[in-house]
């Protein structure tokens, strides 16, 4: 199998392409059919022919197997996801010299003139739907900025990763990192920045299969991010501890191979102030879409807020590689009580031995049950009393037999309320240890339990519809959708107009993802598309940057979030001005202060404080000396003191 080297491409084209309002339904996270685009072909009045004809772009972007965005998605999503619905339209040919353009001082007209220019245009007249994504690209080059609602790109020679790049950008994800705090892949970076090649959301700096179309092939997305799209079902996510065993031996399958045996990621908690801070795990093997990265291997992630998000960050082997960029991931971890190491890899799947020592507290009644140091179930006090009892006795082992020497007498068999528990008690004591099991997220200060990164807010559940289903709702409608499952066979009518699947009378399709032909009451499946409009706004905000309303001139860049700051460089000052600011969240931290600092060119950082709202920055740049002022809750608009 060819193995392309790695391509660094320095990202000189799009920002991210956001939407232009709140999305809903399908194309809002998290992201379950189709994600709809609109892309915008333009060029100027004096612009020469493209080099690339619309085919090229719908091959590339939006039609099914041609090995573009579209296979991209439908494959890592493992085919809950898709761009179905968009469309991509021009060349339109805008009334404006390429001079002109490049001479305008609203970055954000640029934009909008290519938007324009579908719209009034004579042969092929194109309104972007309200609510719709937009990808503008232009032949040639004017402009790279990225505004919340659309993106513009420079070139019409863009590559498959750059265009999945934005993708990732344009659904909400953030770039990963790595640990490695001494490295920067380019100078307005922040330390460790783009630094994981093995995930799509670390471009300019990614493993890409050369062998690919489109300018090569992108890796997959991480693990953590594919969660965070709701692209991996629940029962194929471990959470340690969260069954109150603290340590296991567990398979995990190769992203790419979602059909194989075991977990596709491992969360490990640590953080008993911080639900969301955890360790990832996950098998990357060099095929598919993972092609082009040089082996196969274990990646081990932490997950942290870095004060505006949550990142992902590789952790390397750093030593003589720190600062090169170049560290292989690490493949055993022994730090913040948890542990991870290697038993066994086979072509598509590595088994691993993982502890913890970070122990759920148990809810108000309860107490730990310790079968053993890595239990931590939590049961009622009586059972804790009468697992301590079984314990003691050992003469209930035959001592030989067909089990060896942990072979139980008759009348007694193993309790195995752990994994290899072989403590010998009587089968009323083993049923009662297996219902604690599955009871144990029931037992346990809510408040502590790591559901990731789709946690419903307070007073939303799950839906649970199937094991993809991560719609928050409250708890009735997740009743009601149990009940509706339980009933699915007795309502359908066995045949008819829609085949086995017909609804008998008074009953339709539920329809709360693509082709959930469980049938319902019209005012359920009403219902299922509602709550699919607000699933974004029912997740538990993990940002300290969140999203209140707000005009769309803020919003993130292939920098991250742009705010006043950076947001008065991309646009200019007056329109930055227009934006309205994000409410309560607490200060960010000194290091993504720093980071953004030197993403704005402004000089090197002498002195960084934080005087209640404002965060204080002085810093020389051609032996001037500067005080640049920032709110200190979401680093927005310097002002020049001196």
């Amino acid at each position: 199998m060819f193995r392309a080297q790695q391509l660094r491409w320095i990202a000189l084209s799009m920002l991210l392409s956001a939407s232009l309002a709140v999305c809903s339904g399908a194309d809002a996270r998290p992201f379950r059919g189709g994600i709809p685009w609109s892309f915008l072909l333009c060029k100027f009045s004096d612009s020469p022919a493209p080099a690339n004809d619309p085919s090229y772009f719908r091959n590339m972007t939006i039609n099914a197997g041609t090995k573009g965005l579209d296979d991209y998605v439908s494959s890592i999503s493992n085919g809950l996801a898709d761009l179905s619905g968009s469309s991509l339209h021009g060349w339109y040919t805008e009334p404006h010299t390429t001079a002109y353009e490049l001479a305008l001082t609203n970055r954000y007209q640029r934009l909008q003139d290519c938007v324009d220019a579908a719209k009034a245009s004579p042969t092929d007249p194109y309104t972007v739907p309200s609510g719709q994504r937009i990808y503008v690209i232009t032949s040639p080059f004017v402009d790279l900025v990225g505004f919340e609602n659309s993106a513009a790109l420079g070139s019409d020679t863009v590559a498959l990763p750059e265009i999945a790049h934005e993708f990732g950008h344009g659904v909400g994800l953030n770039h990963s990192w790595s640990n490695d705090v001494t490295w920067k892949d380019i100078s307005w970076a922040g330390p460790g920045e783009y630094d994981n090649p093995w995930d799509l959301m670390s471009a300019a700096n990614i493993y890409v299969d050369q062998t690919g179309d489109f300018g090569g092939a992108p890796p997959d997305l991480d693990a953590q991010h594919l969660d965070e799209m709701g692209w991996i079902a629940k029962s194929r996510i471990l959470t340690l501890g969260a069954d109150g065993v603290l340590s296991r031996t567990a398979t995990i399958t190769a992203l790419t191979h979602p059909e194989g045996a075991g977990y596709r990621i491992i969360r490990i908690p640590f953080d008993s102030n911080d639900r969301f801070h955890y360790y990832t795990v996950e098998y990357r093997v060099a095929d598919g879409w993972d092609a082009g990265i040089p082996n196969s291997t274990l990646m081990i992630n932490e997950v942290q807020n870095n004060g505006s998000y949550y990142q992902t960050t590789l952790i390397r082997e750093l030593g003589s590689f720190a600062g090169t960029g170049n560290g292989p991931p690490v493949q055993s971890l022994n730090a913040n009580g948890v542990s991870v190491s290697v038993v066994r890899t086979s072509t598509d799947t590595a088994t691993v031995q993982v502890s913890t020592q970070f122990a759920l507290p148990c809810a108000q009644g309860y107490v730990w049950r310790e079968a053993s140091s890595i239990d931590r179930v939590c049961v009622v006090p009586a059972t804790r009393t009468q697992t301590a009892q079984d314990n003691a006795a050992a003469i209930r082992r035959a001592g030989g037999g067909s089990y060896g020497p942990d072979t139980c007498k008759q009348g007694f068999v193993w309790r195995e309320a752990y994994p290899d528990d072989h403590v010998c008690v009587t089968p009323a004591i083993r049923s009662q240890a297996a219902n604690d099991n599955a009871a144990a997220y029931d037992h346990v200060n809510e408040s502590l339990v790591t559901y990731g990164p789709n946690t419903c807010g307070q007073g939303f559940v799950w839906r649970d519809g199937d094991d993809s289903d991560y719609v928050c709702v409250t708890a009735q409608t997740r009743s009601q959708t149990a009940t509706d499952n339980a009933a699915a066979a007795s309502r359908k009518a066995g045949s008819g107009a829609y085949g086995p699947d017909t609804c008998k009378q008074g009953f339709v399709w539920r329809e709360a993802w693509p082709n959930d032909h469980v049938c319902v009451t019209p005012a359920t499946r009403a219902q299922a598309q509602a709550d699919n409009g607000q699933a974004t706004g029912r997740l538990q905000t993990l940002y300290a940057l969140a999203e209140p309303p707000r005009a769309v001139r803020t919003g993130w860049s292939l920098f991250g979030f742009v705010g006043r700051a950076e947001a008065s460089v991309l646009i200019g000052s007056a329109e930055a001005s227009e934006m309205t600011e994000s409410m309560g969240p607490p200060p960010v931290s000194e290091s993504v202060m720093r980071t953004r600092i030197a993403k704005m060119n402004v000089g090197d950082v002498q002195k960084l404080e934080l005087k209640g709202n404002v965060w204080e920055a002085t810093v020389t740049k051609d032996g001037k000396v500067s005080v640049l002022r920032f709110h200190a809750q979401n680093a927005a608009k310097p002002e020049l003191a001196r």
